[in-house]
């Protein structure tokens, strides 16, 4: 039986107008005015003003900057809400992130790494500005496909006592409350955070579906339902203190916990011939997760001269699951227990010259202790255990360094990463070990063009690798259920690819328009092999054999029509996938994804503001399965009271939101299956800034 199970939201938010600017003569000025003007106390920053001015966009070489401080329900959001805002980027179920030429997004927060489910929860309020890079530069790990990087706001040094308290429900059983506070004591600032969030979403599920053909033509359906929870908590508190006037000290801490419960219950009938089978499926997990993050870092910087950082970072990432499944007389059950312990070390200096050149330089080290521990009940027969541990230590050792300057017209900025890796695995008994280890060298290079009254033309190229997770490393069978496994491959390599892109951008009567296509060639492409083995099991282990191609395009309109700011984004890339171990060879279209949003924002008042906005995204499959119909609206409207108070109602799904899934390998089999969530969610949210 095919079946599709929805576990999460697709939420639609509206984006508002966005203003092109051309790139500054000096990055390390707009930097330095950008932070001026978040150290600013909530009393003169006020974060719930209504107003129809969303993210002002600001167009750098490498990477384009969104100002989000200006959202109206940013003291009742998450960082989550504002990535959905901006334009082209689309956050999907499970807070799936896309963008145009970015098939694996990367969230960092200030220029760090961070495990996603935490970043994705910073407040909204705590925000200075978001960094997005479809193509990322030489200064980001070259895993990065594209980085979306959360620059959070400064102390503030004024001794002043401010802060925001927010809260938000709607109806699906959804709750949120933060606690923002900033707090000068010179030469002392802090600022920090709590955030709880509870979810819990009811989700339903159909499959029709037909096999084999004359005697041996199987008819198969189901039906199901099932049940999301999830809860976390997000504790954070930064202190600065300030030496001289161009030189700092920074100290900050996070903790991150959460709980994520998932069940479901369905009925599966087969019908052959004259016979007929109905197997009742039950299936739950349960996952907790806890974070720390600490960090220490010394910067020294001078407006238009000079900018240096030092960073030492320790994160620990313990994830625990366990899961239990039933399919008629079948049963299935394993338990996981992963932990990541990262120390890291960077530098990095940046040097502006005259007429706008700039040089960056950088080093970082990384120490991960990876652990892995899983006990499988069920799969190699009934009552029997398979239990295995998997220890590994990755050392990653980088330097990188970028010149930005200008001829004529032109904008430069030629790059280089150097990477060492090296990783050292054994099994828990000390029988099983091995070394991975690879270099790479790999050149960057982005170009501007001012077109003047046409607007900006900018072109990219940059080489990066797509490394396996250690997970995969792992020699051992781990199993998802008494029928399908994977088998880890220390022998993986990193996959090497290519990417190019071309954005025009144009800004004309109050109407900008970006354009952006690119270009992806991936060598050595991971991929899953699969095979039978004993009692019909599927068994995939990854590999490097294939090669893929994706292009795409997209682009966003944005303009102003009378009260009316209106905003559309969309996006389409296709993936041409080619595998050696096919009959021919050739290389044959994997998918097609389509993403679009709308937004129209309506100011009648000061201090009122309404946004309607909906979102479409479809993806077709060649191999024989399409995937469509996601769709949601909604209307959000925000209030300013007295007293610093702001109400924000936002109504969602008006509509349906369903995901349909049609699959068909040739002419003897077929299946279709659908999953909705609840729609027309009411979310009211209030905060109160003091």
């Amino acid at each position: 039986m095919i079946s599709l199970f929805l576990a999460g939201t697709l939420i639609a938010q509206a984006t508002s107008d966005v203003t092109t600017t051309q790139q500054p003569a000096s990055p390390t000025a707009a930097e330095t005015k950008t932070s001026d003007q978040a150290t600013k106390p909530p009393q003169q920053v006020d974060t719930i003003v209504v107003t129809a001015r969303a993210p002002t966009r600001e167009s750098r070489i490498d990477r384009v900057v969104y100002d989000v401080r200006t959202l109206p329900d940013a003291p009742a959001s998450a960082a989550v809400d504002a990535i959905g805002l901006l334009p082209g980027v689309f956050v999907g179920a499970n807070n799936r992130i896309t963008m145009v030429g970015g098939a694996f997004v990367t969230v960092l927060v200030d220029g760090k790494s961070m495990p996603r489910a935490a970043a994705l929860q910073i407040p909204a309020n705590q925000i200075a500005r978001i960094e997005v890079m479809s193509n990322p530069p030489a200064e980001f790990a070259s895993s990065a496909q594209a980085v979306i990087n959360i620059i959070t706001k400064k102390a503030q040094e004024d001794d002043k006592l401010g802060g925001t308290l927010a809260g938000s429900i709607n109806t699906i059983d959804n709750q949120a409350m933060t606690l923002s506070f900033n707090k000068g004591m010179k030469p002392w600032s802090f600022n920090g955070f709590l955030r709880v969030a509870n979810e819990e979403e009811a989700f339903w599920s159909r499959s029709e579906g037909v096999s084999g053909t004359g005697a041996n033509r199987e008819l198969e359906s189901g039906i199901g339902t099932g049940q999301l929870t999830a809860t976390n908590v997000n504790v954070s508190l930064r202190a600065v203190r300030k030496l001289s006037n161009t030189n700092s000290l920074s100290l900050s801490s996070s903790y991150f916990t959460g709980e994520f419960a998932y069940e479901q219950d369905s009925i599966e009938t087969r019908t052959l011939a004259n016979s007929r089978s109905v197997f009742p499926i039950f299936g739950r997990s349960w996952s907790p997760a806890s974070l720390q993050y600490h960090s220490v870092g010394f910067n020294s910087e001078k407006e238009d001269k000079y900018k240096f950082d030092v960073d030492l970072t320790f994160s620990d990432n313990l994830n625990k699951s366990s899961y239990q499944s039933q399919r008629g007389e079948q049963w299935f059950s394993n338990r996981e227990r992963k932990q990541e312990r990262t120390l890291e070390f960077e530098t990095s200096f940046e040097k502006t010259f005259s007429a706008g050149r700039v040089l960056s330089l950088g080093t970082s080290y990384k120490n991960e202790d990876f652990e892995f521990a899983f006990l499988d009940l069920g799969y190699v027969g009934p009552s029997i255990i398979q239990a295995n541990l998997f220890k590994a230590q990755q050392r990653d050792q980088a330097a990188y360094a970028s010149f930005q300057f200008k001829l004529g017209k032109f904008g430069f900025q030629p790059g280089l990463r150097v990477e060492d890796t090296e990783i050292d695995w054994t099994d828990g008994a000390g029988l099983l070990s091995g070394t991975t280890s690879y270099q790479r060298v790999l050149p960057s290079l982005f170009i501007t063009r001012n077109l003047g009254s046409v607007g900006t033309l900018k072109a990219s190229y940059s080489q990066g690798t797509t490394p396996g997770s250690l997970a995969e490393l792992s020699p051992f069978r781990r199993a998802f259920g008494v029928d399908y496994a994977t088998e880890g491959n220390p022998k993986l390599e990193p996959a090497d690819r290519q990417t190019f892109e071309l954005t025009h951008e144009v800004e004309k009567n109050g109407v900008s328009l970006v354009t952006t296509a690119f270009y992806r060639d991936t060598k050595n492409e991971l991929t899953f092999g699969s095979r039978l083995i004993e009692n019909n099991v599927v068994l995939a282990t990854s590999v490097n054999l294939s090669r893929s191609e994706a292009t795409g395009v997209g682009s966003t309109l944005k303009g102003k029509l009378a009260e009316l700011t209106y905003n559309f984004s969309w996006k389409v890339s296709e993936i041409s996938f080619s595998d050696p171990r096919a009959a021919t060879g050739q290389s044959r279209v994997e998918e097609i994804q389509s993403n679009g949003k709308a937004s129209i924002d309506y100011k009648p008042t000061p201090k009122d503001q309404f946004v309607f906005s909906t979102t479409f995204k479809s993806d077709e499959y060649s191999l024989g399965s399409i995937e469509e119909g996601v769709w949601t609206n909604s209307i959000q409207y925000t209030r300013r009271l007295p007293k610093k108070v702001s109400l924000v109602v936002t109504v969602t799904n008006i509509g349906v939101e369903t995901d349909r899934r049609i699959r068909s390998f040739g002419p003897d089999f077929s299946s279709e299956s659908r999953s909705s969530n609840p729609s027309r969610a009411l979310k009211v949210a209030l905060s109160k800034t003091f």
